[in-house]
């Protein structure tokens, strides 16, 4: 019998063990651990992105926040939630500076 072993990282073990321990969750309870693309009322928006359900509404009345209405009822997509919480967030300098640098590069091909 060929037995083969490997040699991991204490990364690699960290890993390894994140893994086995998010399957075991997914096999106990999978509703739990349901993805990212799960509706949510208001209420479980207010507590996700800890904003008060006031603050939610006006953000819908205006249109600012991402939203799906079915008669009365809001309903948010975490998913969608998240990557807008995502796209608000401030660029770094060096963010800044490489699109500076991107922005030089075309406009002087172009004027040329």
């Amino acid at each position: 019998m060929n037995q083969q072993f490997y040699m991991l990282s204490e990364e690699g073990i960290k890993v390894l063990a994140k893994q086995i321990t998010e399957n075991i969750k997914k096999a106990i309870n999978p509703s739990e651990t349901s993805s990212d693309d799960a509706f949510m009322t208001i209420d479980e928006t207010a507590k996700l992105i800890k904003l008060a359900k006031s603050s939610i509404y006006g953000l819908v009345h205006q249109k600012k926040i991402p939203f799906n209405k079915v008669g009365k009822k809001l309903y948010f997509s975490k998913s969608d939630i998240l990557q807008w919480i995502s796209a608000g967030k401030n660029a770094t300098k060096s963010e800044i500076e490489l699109k500076a640098d991107e922005y030089l590069i075309k406009n002087q091909l172009f004027n040329r």
